[in-house]
């Protein structure tokens, strides 16, 4: 029994220190892949790019940037056809859907705003969330991670509940590169970002996985 807790402890530490791994590389490229203030070019980047990046308003980067639509609690089930995303992310399910897509979405209230969540295909965006999609000249999964980069919350109403106004959001300037590096930029965050996933989700199971055995194999 020792020896079988012991194996199972060590297989947690070492997808414990492989997710912390993932976690912190991926947070030490976010900070060199995006340029710094006062900076055109970023510390790193990917073979074959030399141009500087351009300073855009973030509206005049997207097709979409603006808030979803109200939808009844008592539509939102535990199980459905299509996610419900809120401004803290998965509420649940629902029978329709109204966008269809790559989307990006910014918490717009609440204790969390400024947090984001990704959506891909047929989804349910509430009140709550503001929707961002790429026009055709940029990359919605690049704007997503330069929105979490930029710490939108900071930028919340300073009231009892905080919020953010799509109006204010789409004046707020970036950085930007064109859309061939914004592709391999966001394709890059995304593979890590799925790494990270794959780490966590096997080192919950293999925690429940010792939970379950230390109830059952023992008296």
């Amino acid at each position: 029994i020792g020896s079988f807790f012991t194996t199972l402890d060590h297989l947690i530490t070492l997808h414990q220190r492989k997710h912390s791994r993932l976690c912190n590389i991926k947070k030490s490229m976010l900070e060199r892949m995006f340029p710094k203030e006062g900076v055109t070019v970023p510390e790193i980047r990917f073979a074959g790019f030399t141009d500087a990046w351009e300073q855009r308003k973030l509206g005049e980067l997207c097709a979409e940037f603006k808030s979803g639509e109200f939808i009844k609690a008592t539509e939102i089930k535990e199980t459905g056809a299509f996610p419900v995303y809120g401004g803290n992310g998965l509420r649940g399910y629902a029978d329709g859907y109204n966008h269809d897509g790559e989307y990006a979405l910014i918490g717009r209230q609440g204790a969390l705003c400024g947090n984001l969540n990704y959506s891909s295909g047929k989804a349910y965006f509430t009140e709550h969330a503001i929707t961002v999609s790429a026009n055709r000249n940029n990359d919605t999964k690049f704007l997503f991670y330069l929105l979490d980069l930029m710490n939108l919350g900071q930028y919340s109403g300073q009231s009892a509940q905080p919020g953010l106004a799509v109006g204010k959001l789409i004046e707020l300037e970036a950085m930007i590169p064109r859309q061939t590096e914004q592709l391999r930029i966001g394709d890059f965050f995304w593979h890590l970002d799925h790494l990270i996933t794959l780490h966590q989700r096997e080192l919950e199971r293999l925690q429940n996985i010792k939970k379950a055995c230390l109830e059952k194999m023992f008296v």
